[in-house]
């Protein structure tokens, strides 16, 4: 599609997902014909100690399962794996479930077959394929960033897993973009703000602190990736306006397109 004439073409529309390589999220847009405006908010660091990486690697065959909530997880966890274990994989016995096709498709290319997924594309999901009678007892492995909700964790406990959180990353507030966030909202151009992520919506939050964010974001969609982001929107008094069946980049585009061009 010629982006000059997309549907979205003369659309500006800022991203706000954490800078790493190619953006998708943009690719898809600008495919589209949208003006993409990248102002990442996140940032991904590594967390304070590689210590229980280390120590799980040490055993990666005392687990049964391994869980991924994140493609950036499943990324960053086999580097280390292979930088501190010298080891290219997870031993084949282990069963690996995810959360979205991104982080599956990050899992293959790791070099896990036949991975579980989830059918909602958030980290409850998994609660789905974890039933009680087959976890209770089972050693879990879970890489995640070091602040993440706790729910997931705390059911599989619960059902009598043992769980193994591995930290291997941590996201922090991109400081340095708050004056390019609140030039890019005075200037009251922007046709929709994406979020793909709970702690984007508390940083834009943050950063946006003493502005008038509903004044600045009046004729401005807010679009969210999933209910959990849609849900961090609420809490920071903002109301989404565009939230997707499904939590996919695909179909967060496709939503945009479709409320701007009725």
């Amino acid at each position: 599609m010629n982006p000059s004439t997309g549907p979205l073409a003369g659309k500006k529309v800022l991203v706000t997902r954490a800078e790493e390589g190619e953006d998708r999220l943009t690719g898809l847009l600008s495919a589209q014909g949208a003006e993409v405006i990248h102002i990442p908010l996140v940032r991904f660091e590594d967390p304070p100690s590689w210590e229980p990486l280390m120590e799980a690697a040490a055993r990666l065959e005392s687990f049964d399962r391994a869980l991924f909530t994140s493609a950036t997880a499943v990324d960053r966890f086999f580097a280390r794996l292979h930088e501190f274990h010298h080891s290219e994989g997870l031993p084949d016995r282990i069963i690996v479930s995810a959360v979205g096709p991104k982080t599956t498709a990050a899992l293959e290319r790791a070099g896990c077959h036949n991975v579980q997924h989830a059918a909602t594309y958030r980290a409850e999901g998994l609660l789905d394929l974890l039933p009680e009678s087959e976890v209770a007892g089972q050693k879990i492995l879970f890489p995640r960033a070091l602040e993440a909700r706790e729910l997931l964790v705390e059911e599989l406990r619960r059902r009598g897993a043992k769980v193994c959180l591995v930290p291997v990353y941590r996201t922090v507030k991109a400081e340095d973009s708050r004056d390019a966030l609140l030039s890019a909202l005075r200037s009251r151009s922007l046709e929709v703000v994406t979020f793909t992520s709970a702690s984007a919506v508390r940083h834009f939050v943050d950063l946006a602190d003493g502005a008038d964010l509903p004044g600045l974001l009046q004729g401005t969609r807010v679009a969210c990736l999933g209910e959990v982001t849609a849900q961090a929107t609420h809490d920071g008094g903002i109301h989404p306006d565009i939230v997707p069946s499904h939590a996919t980049l695909e179909e967060l585009v496709g939503a945009i397109v479709r409320e701007l061009v009725r």
